[in-house]
């Protein structure tokens, strides 16, 4: 069976929304959530959403004062009761059967961890809605980008692939979180690559890491996000992006670079990244909401063109 765990902070709000799916995950009998130092009313949110599964073991830990996200995972670990850990955020839903589907992958693969693809929901958007947008993806690029060692949550692909890391959506064993916890060091600003840390440490050291599209997790879309959590401002999510992206590399570089086959000096790779996280803070939102505007005039004109009446005498198309 399975413990999933949930470090949460001041996400009583999101909770309330996500949390059934948790529990109503197959192979799921445990829930361990770990309340980060927080100050609103998350153990009330859990209860309500637990008193619906009493076949599930729930379990709220407090952390007195905030350990960041990372070690709450490790919190939330060793308080695990079963072997295989499935690592979830606050403000995600879990599509049906994410866990058990997980859980078959790994014991077939091998794999050291596996996860399903993680879908945004737009504004108005439901789950549902929001899934058959996504389908097998959106976008036509590489599911992983070797030189910024950034994983594309986007990409187009049909079924399993192996990746030096995926999302922080993970099912994995627990003698492994035992062997190559988290790093707690990730507690400030964003906590950037406190998730793939782990990922790529098990990556590093020879294992296999799986990402999977034939199940989901659906992030609740940003007005139903705007408070809890590690948030900052623009610029200290760049800075704390290429800080811990510096910290990162000092790590696992060497190791990940010689794996992968990537020829770039770890100098220049630090370089590319802080220029990519100024780009994705500040130009690429103007961009893709730009495209997106032009994805939907374009919508808007076949349909006014397909709902027009042909003119007489002119040819249908068949």
């Amino acid at each position: 069976m399975i413990t999933l765990v949930v470090p949460t902070r001041d996400r009583a709000h999101t909770l309330r929304l996500v949390a059934p799916s948790y529990f109503a995950q197959d192979g799921v009998s445990e829930i361990v959530f770990v309340v980060d130092a927080g100050s609103d009313d998350t153990p009330a949110a859990i209860a309500a959403a637990a008193a619906r599964f009493p076949a599930v073991r729930t379990k709220i830990l407090t952390n007195p004062a905030r350990l960041g996200a990372s070690q709450s995972r490790n919190v939330g670990a060793a308080a695990a009761s079963n072997d295989y850990i499935l690592f979830c955020d606050d403000d995600e839903y879990l599509e049906p059967g994410y866990a058990a589907v997980c859980l078959d992958k790994l014991r077939r693969s091998g794999a050291a961890a596996v996860s399903g693809r993680r879908v945004y929901m737009r504004e108005g958007e439901t789950p549902q809605q929001a899934l058959r947008r996504f389908g097998n993806g959106l976008r036509r690029a590489p599911p992983f980008r070797r030189a910024l060692c950034e994983y594309v949550n986007g990409a187009r692909f049909d079924g399993d692939i192996e990746l030096p890391f995926t999302n922080a959506i993970i099912l994995t064993e627990r003698r492994l979180l035992q062997q190559f916890p988290f790093d707690p060091y990730y507690a400030r600003g964003n906590g950037y690559r406190e998730e793939t840390d782990y990922q790529m440490n098990l990556f590093t050291h020879g294992f296999r890491i799986l990402v999977t599209s034939d199940v989901h997790s659906i992030h609740l879309c940003p007005s139903q996000v705007q408070r809890g959590g590690q948030r900052v401002s623009r610029w200290r999510r760049v800075y704390w992006s290429v800080h811990y992206t510096r910290y990162f590399y000092r790590k696992y570089y060497r190791a990940y670079a010689a794996r992968t086959g990537l020829r770039l000096p770890q100098t220049a790779a630090v370089a590319l990244f802080a220029g990519f996280a100024a780009y994705r803070e500040f130009l690429r939102p103007s961009l893709h909401a730009a495209a997106l505007r032009l994805l939907e005039m374009r919508a808007a004109r076949d349909g006014a063109r397909a709902a027009a009446p042909a003119e007489p005498g002119s040819p249908r198309e068949g």
